[in-house]
């Protein structure tokens, strides 16, 4: 203590590196059943597109959307509190998690650094089905432009093809089918 009046006593630092360090943990297991769910919903909507039921894809995408902007804000939760973290421990508050693991030190970021690992394995999972199911998306809808080409060009009766490479719609063609006999 200063024997000075207009001196302050120092503040006693409350050691706050293992509370953020579960808090860390906590936000890393979220993101982790986030991304989770995300694969769920991304073969949901693989199995939608597979099975022909694409009124079920914009149900499925909304789930999608709403999924993702969650995970978003839990990356940018994460982000802000590994830099807390890391300024806590003294390094480089722009530090990857795996950087404030290895500034924590094995006993104290054992658990940090196996949830670290298993989100990473996650997102580059989903990051791969998700290309997939789009891909298969793209060309299923390349597969139904061109049919409903085919049947306009075939019902138009002009057979010609326009400027864009498509068949032109020729005047209006009356048809019917009888369901009856």
């Amino acid at each position: 203590m200063s024997t000075d009046p207009t001196t302050p006593d120092p503040i006693p630092r409350i050691d706050t590196v293992p509370t953020q360090v579960r808090g860390l943990e906590a936000t890393l297991s979220t993101q982790i059943e986030g991304y989770r769910r995300f694969l769920e919903t991304i073969g949901r909507k693989r199995d939608a597109i597979k099975n022909a039921e694409l009124d079920r894809v914009p149900e499925i995408a909304a789930i999608e959307e709403q999924i993702v902007d969650r995970l978003q804000r839990l990356d940018q939760r994460r982000t802000a509190e590994a830099r807390r973290l890391a300024e806590a421990l003294g390094i480089d508050p722009e530090s990857t998690v795996s950087e404030v693991v290895a500034a924590l030190g094995e006993a104290d970021g054992s658990k940090l650094a196996a949830l670290a690992s298993q989100l990473r394995t996650l997102v580059e999972r989903a990051k791969r089905e998700h290309s997939v199911v789009r891909a298969a998306a793209d060309s299923l809808a390349r597969h139904m432009a061109g049919i409903v080409q085919s049947v306009t060009g075939a019902l138009s009766g002009t057979g010609v093809y326009g400027r864009q490479g498509r068949l032109r719609d020729g005047s209006s063609l009356a048809t019917g089918l009888d369901l009856t006999t």
